[in-house]
């Protein structure tokens, strides 16, 4: 039957759409690669923007922590001194035990007291300088963790960007190579130049296709 539509063949089989010659690329082949390469610099201008304002921060804090450092290792230092000459005054008393009334006695044990009080001084202090030690650590910590991740996807995106110009000086490599032979010498007769010249372009599309696979 035909009244205007086709008809209808069950054994008829489906033909699929065809694809363009050269599909585009998501992401590669119609991006422009001067913007491309901008959006490189941007985002690089970026990471090394928070960087600059991390790194005083952290000069900062490493300089307190470096002084605070020093000053705790003094205390400490004092803390084992006077702990020393402490044992050693209480062997002299022991010595004199018997001889409790006698001058070298009591100036022994006011020796005891002086450094009984120095060692708990210094070990005050100690403990405070170290308490202060630990809260610039604290805050150091994070920042140096911070500057870490810039510098690391700094060189990521700076290798990325390596990549990318390479691919863009293949491209452009190979669409010269895409000329005719006889368009580049004209008057010349090499039959194995046309060869050549599509091995080469070959080459660098086989090559530009690896730099890809290798830049995701």
């Amino acid at each position: 039957m035909s009244n205007g539509a086709p008809d209808f063949d069950p054994h008829r089989r489906a033909v699929p759409p065809r694809m363009p010659a050269n599909p585009p690329r998501v992401g590669t082949a119609n991006d422009n690669p001067a913007l491309l390469l901008d959006n490189y610099a941007e985002f690089i201008g970026r990471l090394e923007a928070a960087a600059e304002k991390l790194s005083p921060r952290r000069d900062a804090l490493n300089k307190a922590l470096g002084a605070a450092e020093l000053l705790f290792n003094q205390n400490y230092a004092g803390v084992e001194l006077w702990g020393q000459r402490l044992s050693g005054i209480r062997q002299l008393l022991n010595r004199h035990t018997a001889e409790q009334q006698s001058r070298t006695y009591t100036s022994l044990s006011e020796l005891h007291d002086i450094a009984e009080r120095m060692e708990q001084m210094f070990g005050s202090r100690s403990q405070r300088i170290q308490q202060v030690c630990s809260g610039i650590r604290a805050r150091l910590d994070p920042i140096n963790a911070s500057l870490f991740e810039l510098e690391k996807s700094k060189v990521k995106l700076t290798s990325s960007r390596m990549l990318a110009l390479e691919r863009e000086n293949l491209s452009k490599v190979a669409a010269d190579l895409s000329v005719p032979a006889e368009g580049i010498i004209r008057g010349v007769t090499d039959h194995g130049l046309r060869e050549s010249l599509r091995e080469a372009r070959d080459a660098i599309i086989l090559a530009e296709a690896l730099l890809e696979v290798k830049g995701t």
